[in-house]
């Protein structure tokens, strides 16, 4: 058994012990080396210049800083990193990782802003409210929030139906309009079949209510049903 040490020993351990504890805490409590923070936003910056090329959009970046609790030790080549499932657009974290002198890893917090022309509301529209041509405009847009559900000029907007009620300046997203029915349960509509090299139509009674574009159900005379895509006019696709 190993005996027990006389207790001015202890006298003597205990201020050092306490300076040592203090010494290590105001260690860890230091922020980081200004080196450091400057070095990995810049890293992260080239990033998302190399991965992100927008068409006809214009890109904000904000780069944050690192834990600056975090104490790195000096690295002579860095590598910035887009860590699994992290998204270049919106609220986002990237990776930087040491590669030469060191061996640490560090995530930066990132904010990238992707402004494009896009519809949005030019005047109050009420839930359920057809959009009509007087009620939109195209603006400039940070689609980065509306997960690809922006309206671009190109696409479709009027006679759509809102879903919920928007302010003017609020994007159109097509999450929130809902198209024209084109097809309703009970409409005579006509069934053209598409083949290679050849065409044959029957009419036929809707079953199912569509838009243009989607699948609407449809009873052939004798009671075959097929299911085809709903086009205006009353005419349903089927390939």
């Amino acid at each position: 058994m190993t005996p027990a040490l006389p207790s001015r020993y202890s006298i003597a351990f205990g201020p050092l012990l306490a300076l040592l504890g203090m010494a290590l805490a105001a260690w860890m409590a230091s922020p980081a080396p200004a080196w450091a923070s400057s070095d990995l936003s810049r890293q992260v910056r080239l990033l998302v210049d190399e991965r992100l090329v927008p068409s006809g959009g214009e890109v904000d970046v904000s780069v944050g800083d690192p834990d600056p609790r975090l104490r790195l030790a000096p690295c002579a080549q860095t590598e910035p990193f887009v860590p699994p499932g992290a998204r270049l657009l919106g609220r986002t974290s990237l990776g930087v990782r040491c590669v030469k002198g060191a061996d640490w890893v560090v995530y930066v917090p990132v904010q990238i802003r992707l402004f494009v022309d896009a519809w949005v509301a030019a005047r109050p529209i009420a839930r359920g409210q057809p959009v009509g041509p007087d009620d939109v405009r195209v603006d400039r847009v940070d689609v980065a929030p509306l997960n690809g559900n922006a309206i671009l000029p190109d696409m479709p907007v009027v006679g759509q139906t809102a879903l919920r009620p928007l302010m003017p300046g609020d994007p159109l997203r097509r999450d929130l309009l809902r198209s024209p029915q084109v097809v309703k349960p009970g409409d005579a509509v006509e069934v053209v079949a598409l083949g290679t090299g050849f065409a044959a139509q029957s009419p036929g009674k809707a079953l199912t209510a569509a838009a243009a574009g989607q699948t609407a159900q449809v009873a052939l005379p004798g009671g075959k049903v097929v299911s085809g895509i709903a086009r205006a006019g009353g005419i349903v696709e089927v390939r």
